[in-house]
Order: structure tokens, then sequence, then C-alpha cells
């Protein structure tokens, strides 16, 4: 069966010849195999098999996209957190050290010096009081009774 098209405009800056147009619009139209013509229509058509499967996937995607969003959100609390205490120890650090050199500065070693001895009646360790001996350990001595 052949086709003729008419009063179709053609667009472009260049017109067909004619007899090649005409040509071209009495070309017969391929019929299309009715088994062929079924299955092209099978294949667009989606089946509940194939939308089941397509729901799954699409399920599966989403609850691991969530999945990854919420990770990445505990990452980042974490990582301020951390930061958070960071900052905090660092703060409690330079204020320990700032006592600490407050303490230490504070202290007279001479006066205590005095106070131990004359108050106290406190003395430096004459030749025979110390007893040096090797211990097992090399970082303490616990001592648990008398040594003599």
């Amino acid at each position: 069966m052949a086709r003729t098209v008419r009063n179709q405009y053609n667009y472009g800056n260049t017109a067909e010849k004619y007899h090649e147009y005409r040509l071209r619009m009495e070309e017969p139209i391929e019929e299309v195999d009715p088994v062929v013509r079924k299955n092209q229509q099978k294949a667009m058509f989606m089946n509940l098999p194939y939308v089941l499967f397509l729901s799954v996937a699409f399920i599966a995607l989403a609850t691991s996209a969530i999945l990854m969003i919420r990770a990445q959100e505990r990452l980042k609390e974490s990582v301020n957190s951390v930061s958070k205490l960071e900052n905090q120890y660092v703060t409690l650090k330079t204020e320990n050290d700032a006592t600490y050199d407050r303490i230490v500065n504070s202290v007279d070693s001479a006066e205590v010096k005095r106070i131990a001895t004359e108050e106290l009646g406190m003395h430096y360790a004459a030749q025979g009081q110390i007893i040096t001996y090797a211990g097992e350990l090399d970082d303490y001595v616990r001592q648990y009774s008398d040594i003599r």
C-alpha cells in the first residue's frame, strides 16, 4: 500500500528536487510483523514482577541514601564534639599550668628551710642514716615496713 502526502511545507534553506521528494513520499511504509508488534507492546508494558523489582530497588537505594546521610551527620557531630573537648582540654591545661606556676613561684624555699630547721627541729641526715639499695623496679620503690 503506497501512501502519498500532500501539502507539506519544506523547512530549511534548500528545497529538494521535486522528483526526489515525490519518490521519497511514495515509498511504501513497511508493515510491522504482528509478532514483533506484540513483543514491542509487551516490552513497553510493565508487569507486576518488574514493578515489584523496581520498587524494591528504589526502596533499597533510598534507605541506603538515608543511612549514609545519617552516618555523615553523626560523623559531623562527633568531630564537633571532639573539637569542643580539645578546646576544653587546652583551656584546662593552660589554667592548670598557670596555677602550678603561681603556686611554685609563691613558695619561698628559704622560708620553708627556716621553718623546718628552726621551728620543727628537722635537720639533714647524718652519714650513717642513709641506706641505699638496688630495687627491682626502675620507676619506684614501695616500702612496707622499716628497712632495719
